[in-house]
């Protein structure tokens, strides 16, 4: 008798049928990846941008101020008006802008972790914020700004 050579065998086809599996498997992974990168990176952007502007926001409002006026006891708490109490504070995880009208205003939200510290030296009032998020982790910007005399 004559044996045919021709066809694959049980084994081989198994083995077939797994390495293109793995690699069906590993092709949608990719995509996947790069979406959760994505995701992270765009998260954290955004909170960059948002820590930016609150920062220029502190700025735009304590530039004009006079030094005099001017209340850093408390390190969490920027009082740019004594008479009016305009200020920012930070309230749990919240930054928070009084106007002079008693009127709050969010500034910015984060996460547990989040500071807001103010100092005085000299003339210059130095600020630093700590904005935490979950997800995304933690940011620290600083600045220092001297108000008008």
């Amino acid at each position: 008798m004559k044996k045919r050579n021709s066809g694959f065998t049980l084994v081989e086809l198994m083995v077939v049928v797994l390495l293109v599996g793995l690699v069906v498997l590993v092709s949608t992974q990719i995509p996947l990846f790069n979406l959760s990168f994505w995701t992270r990176a765009t998260d954290r952007l955004r909170m960059q941008r948002e820590a930016h502007y609150a920062m220029i926001k502190i700025q735009r409002e304590l530039r004009p101020a006079g030094s005099s006026n001017i209340d850093t006891l408390d390190p969490s708490k920027l009082v740019i008006d004594l008479s009016t109490e305009e200020s920012f504070f930070l309230e749990e995880t919240q930054l928070l802008y009084q106007d002079p009208y008693q009127v709050q205003e969010l500034i910015i939200e984060g996460d547990t972790g989040t500071q807001f510290n103010v100092t005085r030296s000299g003339g210059t009032i130095n600020i630093t914020l700590t904005l935490a998020r979950e997800k995304v982790g933690t940011i620290t910007l600083e600045t220092a700004v001297k108000p008008r005399n």
